[in-house]
């Protein structure tokens, strides 16, 4: 018997999302809360904030945290996508698509290569590499037209 794909659903975030989505974030998502010696928690309620935030969750976990800050993309991954990871990218390129406005940017650090290709498959286009004076390391600057 095959295992079917999960249906993945999305909603608004609200603050009351935040214990779980930290509680299942992925390693690297941590990290990268983590890399600004920012509080998670209130790095997270930052981001939802500012932002027209999302949930996306499969039927028992959350797959995704993502925000759209004005022309700024965002996206924290969570363990819910770990077990179908591409039916979930396939499923959130075609909802990103229904909900994106016309002209994005990003900045992602260059160790997170999956982020990058992630950004990469939802069309974003690499604009340059530079050093981020915060975290001395590289950022990759992205942009969505």
């Amino acid at each position: 018997m095959t295992a079917s794909t999960p249906s993945f659903t999305v909603r608004p975030a609200t603050i009351d999302d935040i214990p779980v989505v930290l509680d299942n974030l992925l390693d690297n998502s941590l990290g990268d809360l983590l890399r600004y010696r920012i509080n998670p928690v209130l790095s997270l309620a930052m981001d939802m904030e500012n932002s027209r935030a999302y949930l996306i969750s499969t039927e028992d976990k959350p797959a995704a945290l993502v925000g759209f800050e004005s022309d700024c993309f965002w996206m924290h991954m969570c363990r819910g996508m770990e077990e179908h990871p591409v039916a979930f990218m396939k499923w959130a390129k075609r909802w990103f698509k229904q909900n994106k406005p016309d002209y994005l940017w990003n900045h992602t650090g260059i160790e997170y290569t999956q982020a990058i290709k992630m950004a990469k498959f939802f069309g974003f286009k690499i604009l340059r590499v530079f050093p981020s004076t915060l975290t001395y390391t590289y950022l990759v600057e992205m942009v969505l037209l």
